[in-house]
């Protein structure tokens, strides 16, 4: 059979990754470079380095949504005091001394829009 890695370049038993990178010519990745740096190059907008562990990068993320959630969090128990000072402003009010009212008061529903949080 021959040699049947012979591309017809004059270079025989050239490795396959030279004849990979020779064709791409718009990325300039060496083969001893390791393939996460090469994705790296890729993903500009991500500054993750290949030092830092995976874990390291999704405990970031995680923090991340934490904190967003204790903000939105803090953003209802507020619109819950407001409800429950304008609700407990309301007692007394109106001369029937506690008229009509049963023993335990009936729960305040109300609906909350996570848009203004």
């Amino acid at each position: 059979f021959g040699n049947f890695n012979n591309n017809n370049n004059g270079l025989k038993n050239e490795p396959i990754y030279a004849q990979v990178n020779k064709k791409k010519t718009e990325q300039a990745a060496s083969p001893e470079e390791p393939i996460y740096a090469q994705v790296n190059k890729k993903k500009t907008e991500q500054a993750a380095s290949p030092e830092e562990p995976i874990y390291t990068q999704v405990a970031k993320k995680v923090s991340a949504k934490i904190d967003q959630l204790n903000e939105a969090t803090s953003a209802i128990n507020r619109k819950i005091d407001r409800i429950n000072k304008i609700a407990s402003a309301g007692k007394g009010v109106g001369g029937f001394s506690g008229a009509g009212r049963s023993a335990s008061p009936e729960p305040i529903y109300a609906t909350i829009d996570f848009d203004e949080a």
